[in-house]
C-alpha cells in the first residue's frame, strides 16, 4: 500500500478517535439518565437534563486522553458528574483490552463515586491486582475526562 494512503487512513483514525460522539440513549441510561437529553457544551462534554431539569454533565475522555493505553490500547470511558459536582457513575465505552482482565479493572469505577470533582481528580487509585494495564488505562482515562470537566464546565 501506498505510505501517503497509510498516513492518510492513520491520520483519519487518529482523528475520528479523538472526536467524541454524543452518548447513545442506552449508554445514558447505563449512566441511570433514562429519557436524558443531552447539549454539547464541547468536544467530548455534554449538559444533561431530563424532562427539563439539568442533571449535571457527561464527560469522555476520549478527547482528553489520547495519550493513555490498557493494555491493547484506548481505554475510554464516560463520566456522569452530577449538578453538586459529584462523580455519580463511570461506564466504560468499547475498548480492545482482553474482556478478563478489564472486568476485573472496572470495580475501580466505584472508587470515585460520589467524591466532588476536584477532589476526585486528585484521588490516588491503585491498581487491581492482575489487571495492571487495564487499571493504569481506566485510572488514567477517569482522571482525563474529570480534569477537563474542572477545566471547563463552570
Amino acid at each position: 500500500m501506498n505510505k501517503k494512503i497509510l498516513l492518510l487512513i492513520v491520520s483519519i483514525l487518529s482523528a475520528t478517535l479523538l472526536f467524541a460522539q454524543a452518548p447513545t440513549n442506552r449508554q445514558l441510561s447505563r449512566l441511570g439518565l433514562k429519557n436524558a437529553k443531552v447539549t454539547a457544551l464541547r468536544n467530548g462534554i455534554w449538559k444533561v437534563s431530563v424532562a427539563g431539569k439539568q442533571k449535571g454533565h457527561v464527560v469522555s475522555s476520549a478527547p482528553f486522553a489520547a495519550n493513555v493505553s490498557g493494555f491493547k490500547g484506548a481505554t475510554p470511558v464516560l463520566v456522569y458528574i452530577n449538578s453538586s459536582k459529584k462523580i455519580e457513575k463511570i461506564i466504560a465505552l468499547p475498548n480492545q483490552d482482553t474482556p478478563e482482565f478489564f472486568s476485573s479493572a472496572e470495580e475501580l469505577f466505584t472508587r470515585w463515586k460520589n467524591q466532588k470533582s476536584n477532589t476526585a481528580a486528585k484521588m490516588k487509585v491503585d491498581a487491581v491486582s492482575g489487571a495492571t494495564y487495564s487499571s493504569r488505562g481506566i485510572i488514567g482515562n477517569v482522571r482525563a475526562a474529570i480534569e477537563a470537566y474542572n477545566k471547563y464546565v463552570k
